[in-house]
C-alpha cells in the first residue's frame, strides 16, 4: 500500500505536468484550503449559494448534454434575482464571454457591477463584463416584456459609452435589429438604429412602389426611382428647369420599358435590374452568445412583399433582394440616359456624356421619349370649345358697350405746357486713365487642398485612388462637397456620380480651370 508521501508526489506530479494545466489551474481555483475559523473579511470573500449552485450545472453529470449556450441560459436563470456586494475588483477578458469562463473573484465583481447598472449606477468595466450583460437582455434576463428589454438595451448603449467611450459595441445595432424580429417589435423601430437599417427601411418602400407602379401616381413612382436610383438628378439645374418636364417623363420611361421587357423579352424589368429574390439561412443575434429556447418555433416577420424573415422550427431565414447595390447602379444608368437625351432633345445648353445603358435599351428610350415629347405637345395646344346659349347674352352687352362709346361732342382735353428743358451744366475736363492690368485669377480658397487636387484629376484624366486614401476622405462625400461649394458660382452640379465613376459636365471645364487658377 502506497504511503501518504507516494500519494502527496503523484498529486504534485500531476499538477506540474504541463500537459495538464488546465485540469491543474481549475483545481488550483475550484479547491484550495479554508480555516476553520475565519475572519470577516474571510467570509466575505466566500461565494455566495446562488453562484455555487450556478457552478454545480458545470459539475453535475446529469447536465453535461448542455452546449456552452443552454448552459449559459441556464446560469442566466437560475442568477436572474441575484444581487451581490462584493469590495474586490477582478478584470476579465473573453470572447462570447460566459458565467463558467470566470473564477470566483469575477463571478463577484460581475454581479456586484450588475447590481448597480439595475439601480441606475452605470460604472465602468471591463467591456466583458458589458458584453455579458447585454447577452443577458437579449435573453429577457432582469426584463418584464420585449419593449422595455429594447428600451434597456438602448439606454444601457448610451449610458455605457458615455462611461466608457473607447467601447463601439460595433455589433449593437446587429442585435436590436434582430431583437426587433425576434420578439416581433414594430418595423419602425428599424430605421432608429443605424443610417444603414434607414435606408434598407426606405428601400423597401420604394420598391414595394415601383414593383406595383400601375397603381402608383407620377409623383410617388418618381419619388421612389429617385430613392433607389442614387443618381441626383433632383440635383442638377437642368432639373430645377424643367422639373414637371422630368418628373413626368421618368415615370412615363419606366413604365414602358416595363412593357417592352414584358411583352417582347417575356421577363420582368425589375428583375433585370434587381435580379431575382433570394432565401439565404439567417444567424438571430450573430456574434452574440444566444441560446433558442423554443426549438418548434414556426413565424414570420414581413418588413414588405419583397423582405421577409420566417422561422420554421427554430431555424431562421431571410428572403430578400440580395444584389440591391447592383440594381441600383443599374436603375441610375437608366435614370441617367433619360437625364442626357431629354438634354440633347429639348436642346439645352449644357450637356451630358452618353451612358453605358446597352444599345438595343437606347433605342428603346430613344422611341419612348420621342413619344412622350410628341404627347406633350399635343396636350400643350389648348381646345376651344363654343358654347351657343351664351350667344344672345353676347350680343345684348355688345350693344350696351356700343350705346356709351357713341356720343354727340367730344371733349378735347386741355394741353399742358412742354416741361421746360433742364439748364446745361459745364462738363469738366478728364485725362483719359491708363488701362488697368488683367489680373490673373487666384485660386480658390474655399476648396481644401485634396478637393483641389481631386479636381485636377478629373480635368487632366488622371488616377485618384492614391489621392484619397491620403487623404483619408470618401469619394461620395468628397463629391458633394464640391458640388455644395461650387453651387452659387454654377448654379448646378458641376461633378456628376452616380456611385460609379465621377464625371465633369463638359460646359463647366473651362470656368473650372479658370476658378482653380
Amino acid at each position: 500500500m502506497a504511503n501518504l508521501e507516494d500519494v502527496q508526489d503523484l498529486i504534485q506530479e500531476i499538477l506540474d505536468n504541463p500537459k495538464l494545466k488546465y485540469v491543474a489551474d481549475r483545481l488550483r481555483q475550484e479547491y484550495h484550503d479554508e480555516p476553520i475559523l475565519q475572519t470577516a473579511s474571510q467570509m466575505q470573500r466566500l461565494l455566495p449559494r446562488p453562484l455555487v449552485e450556478a457552478k454545480r450545472l458545470m459539475r453535475n453529470p446529469a447536465e453535461y448534454h448542455y452546449n456552452y449556450r443552454q448552459l449559459f441560459y441556464q446560469q442566466a436563470k437560475l442568477l436572474e434575482d441575484f444581487t451581490d456586494d462584493f469590495s474586490e475588483q477582478a478584470s476579465f477578458s473573453s470572447c462570447y464571454p460566459c458565467y463558467r469562463d470566470m473564477n470566483d473573484r469575477q463571478l463577484r465583481t460581475y454581479f456586484t457591477w450588475r447590481t448597480k447598472v439595475r439601480q441606475g449606477v452605470v460604472e465602468s468595466t471591463s467591456p466583458s463584463y458589458a458584453e455579458l450583460y447585454c447577452y443577458e437582455l437579449l435573453h429577457q434576463i432582469g426584463v418584464p416584456d420585449p419593449e422595455t428589454g429594447f428600451r434597456m438595451l438602448q439606454q444601457f448603449r448610451q449610458d455605457y459609452t458615455a462611461v466608457s467611450p473607447e467601447c463601439r459595441f460595433p455589433y449593437f445595432s446587429i442585435w436590436l435589429h434582430d431583437y426587433i424580429i425576434y420578439y416581433g417589435l414594430d418595423q419602425a423601430l428599424l430605421p432608429e438604429l443605424s443610417e444603414d437599417y434607414a435606408a434598407e427601411a426606405r428601400f423597401d418602400k420604394s420598391f414595394q412602389t415601383v414593383q406595383e407602379a400601375e397603381t402608383h401616381t407620377d409623383a410617388e413612382l418618381f419619388q421612389a426611382i429617385s430613392d433607389l436610383s442614387g443618381y441626383g438628378l433632383q440635383r442638377s439645374k437642368f432639373y430645377r428647369e424643367q422639373t414637371e418636364l422630368i418628373e413626368q417623363a421618368v415615370p412615363y420611361c419606366f413604365r414602358q420599358m416595363c412593357d417592352y421587357f414584358r411583352n417582347r423579352k417575356k421577363s420582368d424589368y425589375l428583375e433585370y435590374l434587381f435580379g431575382k429574390k433570394g432565401l439565404l439561412p439567417y444567424h438571430m443575434f450573430n456574434y452574440a452568445t444566444f441560446f433558442e429556447t423554443d426549438p418548434e418555433r414556426n413565424c414570420d416577420y414581413v418588413l414588405s412583399p419583397y423582405h421577409i424573415y420566417r422561422c420554421r422550427s427554430g431555424k431562421w431565414t431571410c428572403e430578400a433582394y440580395f444584389d440591391a447595390e447592383k440594381g441600383k447602379k443599374r436603375l441610375g444608368c437608366f435614370v441617367k440616359t433619360i437625364d442626357q437625351k431629354l438634354r440633347q432633345l429639348v436642346q439645352y445648353p449644357h450637356s451630358i456624356k452618353e451612358t453605358e445603358l446597352p444599345k438595343y435599351l437606347q433605342q428603346v428610350l430613344d422611341k419612348t421619349l420621342a413619344a412622350f415629347l410628341d404627347e406633350q405637345k399635343k396636350n400643350a395646344v389648348p381646345k376651344v370649345e363654343f358654347d351657343l346659349s351664351r350667344l344672345a347674352g353676347i350680343r345684348q352687352a355688345a350693344e350696351v358697350t356700343r350705346n356709351k362709346l357713341l356720343v354727340d361732342t367730344e371733349e378735347e382735353p386741355e394741353l399742358q405746357a412742354a416741361p421746360k428743358p433742364a439748364p446745361e451744366l459745364p462738363v469738366p475736363e478728364t485725362t483719359p486713365a491708363e488701362p488697368a492690368a488683367p489680373e490673373t485669377p487666384a485660386a480658390d480658397t474655399r476648396l481644401s487642398e485634396t478637393e483641389r487636387a481631386f479636381l485636377h484629376c478629373l480635368l487632366e484624366h488622371q488616377p485618384y485612388a492614391d489621392l484619397l486614401r491620403q487623404g483619408g476622405v470618401m469619394l461620395s462625400v468628397l463629391v458633394d462637397h464640391i458640388n455644395e461649394t461650387l453651387f452659387d458660382d454654377f448654379g448646378d452640379t458641376v461633378i456628376l456620380f452616380d456611385g460609379d465613376q465621377p464625371e465633369l459636365i463638359e460646359d463647366y471645364v473651362e470656368e473650372l480651370r479658370a476658378l482653380l487658377g
